[in-house]
């Protein structure tokens, strides 16, 4: 009976093991050509080895690790060193995706000491990068809980016989005099202050939700009314986009609300004070979801901010960077997800999806 044990030294046998492996294992030339691409590296970035054989290296680094010369980097270090091990980076798939890799690329030299190529394992580590930002927003909320009720002690009181004071001469003594506008600003500002006091507490310990049998597009009509003269003197055209026949949900009417106004006023902020418009939508998703969609022309979102969007206190436009964190946490309360992308075009949107009750 013939021995059907495939031998280790088989090449075939060994180039198999590499072609099917779950990482990406692909080799370039000395000129970081490319020069081998498994079927690990298809799966990971959807280019087949027809399309990337050739290629210059540099076609997986997204544009930021190319302006901060990561790849020149990797060559002097790699040559120099003989290997570079379970370095953490970034690479772009061929749909533009940007996802976080473990790279692991040796050099690789002939008898003669000459260096011939490298080889390269890539391995996809985005799972374990969402779960530590998970774990890192996790860790921010428990500090604010923290915080939060010490924050709304010291600062509480104060404010609020300060409010009142401004509000007394405002009403008394400053209702004609030069010092009214003034004193309004305070006033103002006095509030500002309060609220993220509140939006503190709000994010440390939210408020039990109610939950209700609600109209989807009845909420969403409703928060558009509350910001509609904000965002007009911001010159941004609001326009809304309702489906007819929405089923009815089960959630917190007032949460969801303001789950809409926050990313109503994340969109106006976005746009700038040049205006723009905004389309608020509602929509019927498969299986058994709707989703309520907040979209802008705004500039778009930066690849390097998509991860951190929902972390509490993270801001690009000059807001407190809790409202969306806020959105996020009751979203998910809801037992749905929000999710941000880049528009085709220009702009980006957020996507609210809640779950149909059965």
């Amino acid at each position: 009976m013939p021995d059907r044990t495939a031998s280790t030294s088989d090449p075939a046998l060994v180039a198999a093991i590499i072609d099917l492996s779950a990482d990406a294992i692909l080799t370039v030339g000395p000129d970081e050509r490319i020069i081998s691409w498994n079927q690990g590296a298809e799966r990971m970035f959807g280019w087949t080895a027809d399309e990337t054989i050739g290629q210059h290296f540099s076609v997986l680094l997204p544009e930021e690790e190319l302006a901060r010369g990561e790849l020149e980097w990797i060559h002097r270090t790699t040559t120099a060193e003989g290997a570079i091990r379970n370095y953490e980076t970034r690479r772009r798939t061929k749909d533009g995706r940007v996802i976080d890799v473990e790279l692991t690329r040796t050099a690789v030299y002939d008898d003669a000491g000459r260096l011939l190529g490298f080889s390269a394992i890539i391995r996809s580590i985005s799972d374990r990068k969402r779960l530590e930002r998970q774990l890192l927003t996790a860790e921010r909320l428990a500090t604010a809980g923290q915080v939060a009720a010490g924050v709304a002690h010291e600062i509480g009181a104060p404010l609020t016989a300060i409010a009142v004071a401004v509000d007394h001469m405002m009403k008394i003594r400053c209702g004609v005099c030069a010092g009214a506008e003034e004193m309004q600003v305070l006033l103002s500002q006095t509030d500002r202050i309060a609220k993220l006091s509140r939006q503190l507490v709000n994010l440390a310990k939210p408020a039990g939700l109610r939950f209700s049998a609600v109209d989807v597009n009845s909420i969403v009509e409703q928060a558009a009314a509350l910001v509609q003269t904000q965002l007009h003197k911001s010159r941004i055209t609001l326009e809304t986009r309702l489906a007819p026949d929405l089923p009815v949900l089960n959630a917190d009417e007032a949460q969801l609300q303001q789950v809409i106004i926050n990313l109503l006023f994340n969109a106006q902020r976005a746009i700038g004070e040049e205006g723009g418009r905004i389309v608020l939508s509602t929509s019927r998703a498969e299986p058994g979801c709707v989703e309520i969609a907040v979209s802008d022309d705004g500039p778009g979102i930066a690849e390097t901010d998509m991860a951190h969007l929902f972390t509490p206190f993270f801001s690009r436009t000059g807001g407190t960077g809790l409202g969306l964190a806020l959105a996020a946490q009751s979203v998910k309360a809801h037992g749905g997800a929000v999710e941000a992308a880049n528009n085709k075009g220009r702009g980006a949107s957020f996507t609210v999806r809640l779950p149909v009750p059965q």
